[in-house]
């Protein structure tokens, strides 16, 4: 088997990478030490022995005078011959190795060669007098040992040593007249140099063992400890460790201190971004929306817990997949292009999509999709942000519902139809082959009934009659609930008034088999007037008109019946002209009056206010109720003068119970009319003043849906009159699509619950859940939940499973004039 070898070089790069930084900083020093002092030693004993050079030189210098002297003088006494000797003895005496004199070629000439030895043995001894230049030069013997070889010129000159040299050699100033030569041992100075050089390495040696300890210890504590130091704190900070990591003391302004000083911003910043690093931990585990980042490529790349939830794919299974792993199919091609162009153009996009969940069911979410760019404006991330909002579209769908519907039959109400009767005038005007025509329905003596009966009897009356005109009528037929007792069919695709006459007939057939009332059976007749387009009317208010005066001519003529819309008719007062025309004189006669339903509360059954309701006494024992005719009070301009009389006339009688020391608020309803009149904040202020009551006994109710039309407005005016001491409640709450915003915005004393709610979903075996969310909001928003229109001792039974702390109806007690 082969295996690979690290080459010595990379194994000794290695072991010194893991080699702690302390200790190559020491030994990089040492040696940098170790070097400079290697070079002064080294310096300074070539220093040594340069002087040791310098002064053998001086010293062949001496001899040469020396020497030159003593010849001098052994030539004036004549003793020359004896030179060698001469020579022989400063040899030895100055121990000089080849001391040696030899001539020039002028002192040849003129004396001879003289002894063996005294004429130019070499090259160099001959440059010397030719050049008249001395020469030193180390050298080194057979033995290896240095010596200094000197040759030193004599030149003549009238004047040497205190001799005329001219005066004895026949040869001008300044000849060579021959030379010294001699070779001086360099032993004693080498050695000297030596042993200079091994104490200064001794000396070096006992200096570096403590400057070693020095700079380790100095190393140590300025730079190794805080790295150290440094190291465990960023080991720390890696490992989230924030309870243990500690800030680095500054001790000096140096680049420890600085690094230390550096070390401590960043423990600071990373501390603050690891606490939010956790804190967005949390968040994003804990979010109830589901969040999902990808890479660039739309690759998966992180999911949280609601993911988890909401899909039921677990991250495992959809990190390195992207998105569409829950496409569903329900939207097209075009809707994820405009979905891309979106996202890459504004960067964000967010809207309703349907994803496939992993067990293959479908569901809406509302997705919320930025793009994350790093700093060159590429694009690093997508994060998504979702969650299922299926429960409310089902609320909205259910909201939807009662806002078009009526909540006892189920029927289209008369927005609904309103709003099919125009789409199927629009389609009759395009094919010009039909003749939609409206029937206009009103029971019989439904008062009667109600009033011997009982309203709930009245309820499953209008049940089975809502079913018997349904079962009478195409699909493509619209019936719907108008009002009260009145009830209204389009029938679009009618294409003669054959067709019309054929529902109407099978309609009277119907409403004449028996329908079980109680304990009792009875045979409630109805009453159809029937228009037609385009002879009755092209638009739908006429037609409407046109169908409710050939009803009201049914009801003259004996109830019962059918009618078609003739011309003649438009001259005929109908039920809603007979109305407004004695409306106007209601005032007048006193027709009007108040009756004030109690308002208690579900635990301790006290009466904690009135509201007062207005009723219209039409003849002798006919008693209309609001929605018969405050619609046409609108209409007419009458509605704000109504609202100042309920107004200063429950004020009154709160003052009277106020007097009597009941101190019952009294709850007056406001009319879209009298709620945007501009002077309405003045209107009540001086009611109140008027009336002498305590402001906090007046209680203003304003429904629902007039605060959604401008909630800014709405905002304004709830202000002022909670500035004036009044108590300001919500009705139809729960009818309605008011925002949370502006419902938190309000200065709200309660919120009533609307009667169609209680009646819908407050019975045994119906779906409580959107009551229970309506109940949940005001005790969230902390406003006092009343319940409207409690009619049964069932329905107040299931009314204590809610946070609803009042009640009103006609089971706790009926709306009764004050003193009945």
């Amino acid at each position: 088997m082969m295996t690979s070898r690290i080459p010595p070089t990379e194994s000794r790069r290695a072991s010194m990478r893991r080699t702690k930084i302390w200790v190559r900083l020491v030994i990089a020093i040492l040696i940098s030490v170790l070097l400079s002092g290697a070079g002064m030693i080294y310096w300074a004993t070539q220093e040594q022995r340069n002087l040791a050079i310098a002064q053998s030189r001086d010293f062949a210098i001496s001899v040469h005078q020396m020497t030159l002297a003593g010849l001098t003088g052994m030539m004036i006494t004549g003793t020359i011959g004896l030179r060698t000797i001469f020579l022989d003895q400063i040899k030895e005496t100055n121990h000089i190795e080849a001391l040696k004199v030899f001539r020039g070629d002028g002192v040849i000439k003129q004396y001879g060669l003289g002894f063996d030895g005294e004429t130019a043995a070499d090259a160099l001894e001959t440059s010397v007098l030719v050049s008249g230049e001395s020469y030193f030069s180390v050298i080194r013997n057979k033995n290896g040992e240095e010596r200094l070889k000197a040759i030193i010129p004599v030149k003549a000159a009238e004047n040497y040593l205190g001799k005329n040299c001219l005066f004895c050699h026949e040869v001008p100033a300044g000849t060579v007249l021959g030379a010294v030569s001699m070779e001086i041992s360099l032993s004693r100075a080498s050695e000297t140099a030596s042993s200079f050089g091994r104490r200064a390495l001794l000396v070096g040696a006992l200096v570096c063992l403590p400057l070693t300890v020095f700079i380790w210890l100095f190393i140590a504590r300025l730079v190794s400890r805080p790295l150290q130091e440094m190291t465990e704190g960023l080991n720390r900070i890696a490992d989230e460790d924030l309870e243990h990591a500690r800030p680095l003391p500054v001790l000096h302004a140096d680049e420890v201190g600085e690094a230390s000083a550096a070390f401590n911003r960043v423990m600071e910043k990373s501390g603050e971004m690891i606490r939010q690093q956790r804190m967005a931990r949390i968040v994003f585990e804990n979010s109830l929306e589901g969040i999902t980042v990808t890479d660039a490529q739309s690759r998966i790349q992180l999911v949280n817990k609601a993911f988890t939830d909401t899909t039921g794919y677990q991250a495992e299974e959809v990190i390195g997949q992207t998105p569409a792993i829950l496409k569903s199919g329900k939207q097209g091609a075009d809707f994820y292009q405009a979905f891309w162009s979106a996202l890459q153009r504004d960067g964000e996009w967010r809207g309703e999509i349907w994803n496939r969940r992993k067990n293959g069911s479908v569901y809406p979410e509302w997705l919320n999709v930025s793009a994350v760019l790093n700093p060159q404006g590429e694009v690093e991330h997508y994060v998504a942000i979702f969650s299922d909002i299926t429960e409310r579209k089902e609320r909205e769908e259910a909201m939807t519902f009662q806002a078009f519907h009526d909540a006892l039959t189920g029927l289209p109400n008369r927005l609904l139809f309103k709003d099919r009767l125009d789409q199927a005038l629009a389609h009759a005007r395009r094919s010009k082959n039909r003749m939609p025509a409206v029937m206009f329905l009103d029971l019989d003596k439904f008062k009667q009934i109600n009033d011997t009966l009982g309203h709930d009897i009245g309820d499953v009356l209008l049940k089975e009659v809502a079913a018997r005109l349904k079962a009478c009528v195409r699909a493509t037929d619209t019936v719907a609930r108008f009002a009260g007792d009145e009830f209204t069919i389009l029938l679009p695709e009618a294409a003669s008034p054959a067709d019309a006459e054929t529902v109407a007939n099978k309609i009277l057939a119907a409403m004449q088999q028996p329908v079980s009332l109680g304990s009792e059976e009875r045979v409630v007749t109805t009453s159809i007037g029937i228009s037609l387009y385009p002879a009755d009317g092209r638009d739908g208010e006429t037609l409407m008109k046109a169908a409710d005066a050939a009803m009201y001519q049914v009801k003259r003529a004996g109830r019962a019946g059918s009618c078609f819309f003739s011309p003649e008719l438009s001259d005929s007062p109908t039920r809603r002209a007979d109305l407004e025309a004695r409306l106007k004189d209601a005032f007048i006669n006193r027709e009007f009056v108040l009756h004030y339903q109690p308002i208690v509360d579900l635990q301790s059954g006290v009466v904690h206010g009135k509201e007062a309701l207005l009723r219209w006494r039409v003849g002798e024992n006919e008693l209309l109720m609001p929605e018969d005719f405050i619609g046409l009070a609108e209409e007419v301009g009458l509605m704000v003068k109504l609202g100042e009389w309920v107004l200063e006339t429950a004020c009154i009688q709160a003052r009277l119970w106020q007097l009597e020391a009941q101190s019952v608020r009294v709850a007056v309803n406001l009319s879209v009319s009298e709620f945007k009149r501009p002077d309405l904040v003045s209107v009540v202020r001086d009611t109140l003043r008027r009336a002498g009551l305590t402001p906090s006994l007046l209680e203003l109710e304003i429904a629902e849906p007039i605060v959604m039309q401008d909630g800014e407005y709405a905002r304004k005016v709830f202000r002022e009159l909670a500035d004036l001491g009044v108590m300001l409640s919500l009705g139809n709450f729960g009818t309605g699509f008011i925002s949370l915003s502006v419902l938190n915005s309000l200065p709200l004393h309660a919120v009533k619950v609307d009667r169609s709610l209680i009646r819908e979903h407050l019975q045994e075996g119906s779906d409580r859940t959107i009551l229970g969310a309506v109940f949940g909001l005001a005790n969230a928003l902390h406003l006092t939940a009343v319940a409207e229109g409690l009619e049964s001792i069932e329905q107040l039974a299931l009314l204590h499973g809610f946070s609803c702390e009042r009640a009103q109806g006609y089971v706790i007690a009926r709306p009764e004039p004050e003193g009945a």
